[in-house]
């Protein structure tokens, strides 16, 4: 096999923050051809979905961008005839925008019967169907936040994780619905929910939950209160040099390892540390001991130490740090050289490798709104004076057209 795997798809993509691009992200990071549809006052800080911004330029890389004006009637035949030559069409608009614009799902599939139409929404089909939803209060609402954080202080994850989430489970949904399509020749609709999406996050504490009879505790409450007696030491650590690493124990191999390498042979020696259940009850000791040794040596010191011992070690990074630092993300590979603005950066590619292909970055994202405007236009037939005549009137914007009376979708 050569080159990507989806090469020869198209996909529409009328997405704004974070779960329509990051869906259009994934196909086009994989070969699709996606072209991202923004309104004409796209880049505006009135327009906070589109915004030119760091995390812009991460989730719309290989991608072209075109500007329509979705409200206006010519817009929409724009946006109609992208529709008829798609294989996909990703939408994150608030719940019932796309029907209002004419363009919803019993619309398109009209127009094309083998589309596939995802959308990404709050809630999927129930009660909360018509709430809009957020990545934060997702986390809130479906358990996650409560299990993240302390006990009474709910914490959202530090990443867009239910947004981004729910755009890989919508991917899933779409790839299982080209392949049913080569079976029977139609498209369908896929809906992707934020909060069902925080829920599956949080299947494992409902299970649990209902298998011991007891309520869910958040995750550092359970840590050292005997109900978690697999993970003895589970822990942050504070080095010399005032850098942090986290250190697991987890099983009882770990714990024979680790014990001549920090001086703790006199813990190995004594019957009561020779399993997990009898380690987490002397935690305190354990982590005193593991934390005098910490501080006897720099992070990168203990990484290498327990490391070499084979002993579950990772030092605490930010993102920029990691970035930096760590020889694994500089490593070839496990960043993509990227344009984020104006500036030569790299950022990670999807998380997993192939035999048959690597990733690479065939599009950055497009600074300019409607960079690729008249590409587009020319490939759906419409002729550089028509294009013109689009852009005159506000439907249609980018580079090398005509500047018309901005209008918002």
């Amino acid at each position: 096999m050569s080159g990507l795997p989806l090469e020869g798809i198209r996909v529409i993509e009328m997405g704004q923050i974070v779960a329509g691009p990051t869906a259009g992200l994934l196909l086009g990071d994989m070969g699709a051809d996606v072209i991202k549809v923004e309104p004409p006052d796209a880049g505006k800080e009135s327009r906070m979905g589109n915004m030119r911004n760091g995390a812009f330029f991460y989730f719309n890389r290989n991608k072209r961008g075109i500007v329509i004006d979705l409200a206006a009637a010519e817009g929409k035949e724009v946006a109609l005839r992208l529709i008829k030559g798609a294989d996909v069409l990703i939408e994150n608009l608030a719940p019932g925008s796309m029907d209002r614009l004419g363009l919803g799902y019993e619309q398109a599939s009209a127009a094309n019967p083998r589309l596939i139409y995802c959308s990404l929404k709050g809630y999927l089909k129930g009660p909360y169907a018509a709430r809009p939803l957020m990545d934060e209060p997702g986390q809130m609402a479906s358990g996650l936040a409560y299990m993240t954080g302390p006990p009474g202080q709910p914490m959202r994850a530090g990443a867009s994780v239910v947004d981004m989430g729910a755009a890989t489970y919508s991917v899933l949904g779409i790839m299982a619905a080209l392949m049913q399509r080569e079976k029977t020749g139609k498209g369908q609709r896929i809906t992707g929910g934020l909060f069902e999406t925080a829920l599956f996050y949080v299947g494992q504490h409902m299970a649990t939950a209902q298998f011991t009879g007891e309520p869910s505790q958040p995750i550092r409450a359970q840590r050292h209160s005997g109900k978690r007696k697999g993970t003895a030491i589970y822990d942050l650590f504070t080095c010399k040099d005032d850098k942090q690493v986290f250190i697991g124990i987890v099983s009882d191999g770990q714990w024979k390892r680790i014990c001549p390498v920090f001086g703790m042979e006199d813990l190995r020696a004594d019957p009561a540390y020779d399993h997990n259940p009898g380690r987490a009850e002397r935690h305190d000791i354990l982590k005193q001991r593991i934390s005098d040794v910490c501080m006897r040596h720099t992070r990168n010191e203990i990484v290498d130490m327990l490391d070499a011992a084979d002993v579950c070690v990772a030092p605490l990074h930010s993102p920029s740090s990691v970035l930096e630092e760590d020889p694994h993300v500089n490593s070839p590979g496990r960043t993509l050289p990227v344009r984020i603005g104006d500036k030569d950066g790299k950022l990670p590619p999807m998380p997993y490798e192939s035999s048959a292909y690597n990733f690479e970055v065939r599009r950055s994202a497009p600074k300019e709104p409607g960079r690729d405007s008249v590409e587009i236009l020319r490939e759906l037939g419409y002729t550089d004076a028509q294009a013109q005549a689009l852009a005159a009137k506000g439907v249609v914007k980018g580079p090398g057209l005509p500047t018309g009376a901005v209008k918002g979708a």
